[in-house]
């Protein structure tokens, strides 16, 4: 059996404090502050009237880039979290903190880190954040973390993972979520994130505004996350795909940047066509799209061509597997299930499909 590590970082020791105790409501745990007097062998209590949110035992699952990010965010302004990174970043963290580099002014924090989630426990919130390809591996390692109300917050890329999530742990446990941020591994340990932007998304499958939404919202939204709760999430992760199956595939395939792209005879029109496919195949699952959400989607990376980077690209030039079958690998295997037609997307499919296990 492998030697997996787990570093927890020290934390002060506190004193005459009141005693707690909580119950869960819809996945979300009330605490009661209860101030306790013994006068010979009775003990008297006193439960304060005011309810509080009882701090949230975090796990987040893959801190990279974007996993990292957020969770030095909550660590570094006193939230409960654990971050599982594995090799030289993990390794880093555990000995000299994570740095973050942000937008909002830099920090470096100590939190507790592992290899080996099976070694965490219980938990409240798994913010989950590995690649989609990781998913069979992981899976197994994290029951450990799942109590009875538990939920896992996914904010990868693509429309599916809610549902590959929900048929390893039961629908009741998952929330499906999209993150738009701009942010990258500098280094073992460290974090560099850029721009005003860093926000996660998210909301229940039907739509309703539940106790645990709110609660997750609460312990999410602060300085340097801002959190939007969706009423249809489902619409919301198809309408990130027509950028992020469109584009990243684009340059991925071509070996160029979105500039480049740009530049050449058909660049535009390939992109504009593999949006179009992805709207026409939501179209067919009952996915409703902002309107002109094409024409707005690729004035948008026009705008920011410059800046425009992709996950898909950089995996694909470190050999590494790529995020290929659960995104736009989707997409056509759904139209062509549904009968929409998708040559574009199909074509870049089939050109990046014998890289998709890395190198």
């Amino acid at each position: 059996m492998p030697n997996h590590r787990k570093y927890r970082a020290k934390k002060a020791c506190r004193s005459e404090q009141p005693r707690r105790y909580s119950v869960s409501v819809d996945g979300a745990k009330i605490c009661h502050k209860t101030n306790v007097t013994e006068t010979h062998n009775e003990t008297v209590e006193t439960v304060a009237t005011e309810k509080v949110l009882a701090k949230m035992r975090i796990a987040v699952m893959g801190a990279g880039a974007v996993g990292g990010y957020f969770g030095g965010v909550l660590a570094n302004q006193g939230e409960d979290v654990v971050l599982i990174a594995r090799g030289a970043h993990g390794d880093a963290i555990a000995k000299n903190g994570l740095q973050v580099d942000n937008h909002w002014g830099n920090f470096n924090v100590k939190v507790e880190v592992t290899d080996d989630p099976s070694t965490v426990g219980k938990v409240d919130l798994i913010l989950h954040c590995i690649k989609l390809y990781s998913n069979p591996e992981a899976f197994p390692t994290m029951k450990g973390m799942i109590g009875e109300n538990t939920t896992i917050l996914t904010i990868q890329n693509g429309a599916t993972a809610g549902s590959i999530l929900g048929e390893a742990f039961g629908p009741k446990h998952v929330l499906q979520g999209a993150t738009y941020i701009e942010t990258g591994i500098a280094g073992p340990g460290h974090i560099h994130q850029s721009g005003a932007t860093a926000m996660i998304e998210f909301g229940e499958t039907d739509g309703s505004q539940t106790e645990r939404v709110e609660a997750i919202r609460k312990v999410l939204e602060r300085e340097g996350i801002q959190v939007k709760v969706s009423g249809n999430i489902v619409d919301t992760l198809w309408t990130k795909m027509v950028s992020v199956g469109s584009i990243g595939s684009v340059m991925a395939a071509s070996r160029a940047s979105f500039v480049e792209i740009l530049a050449s005879p058909n660049g535009e029109h390939t992109v504009r066509t593999t949006m179009e496919e992805i709207v026409a195949v939501g179209q067919s699952q009952g996915v409703n799209f902002p309107p002109r959400c094409v024409e707005s989607k690729l004035a948008d990376a026009i705008a920011e061509a410059e800046e425009t980077q992709a996950s898909l690209q950089y995996d694909l030039d470190n050999g590494k597997p790529l995020e290929l079958d659960d995104i736009l690998g989707a997409v056509v295997k759904i139209g062509r299930e549904a009968g929409i037609p998708v040559p574009s997307s199909a074509a870049l499919v089939t050109v990046l499909d014998k890289f998709k296990q890395g190198s």
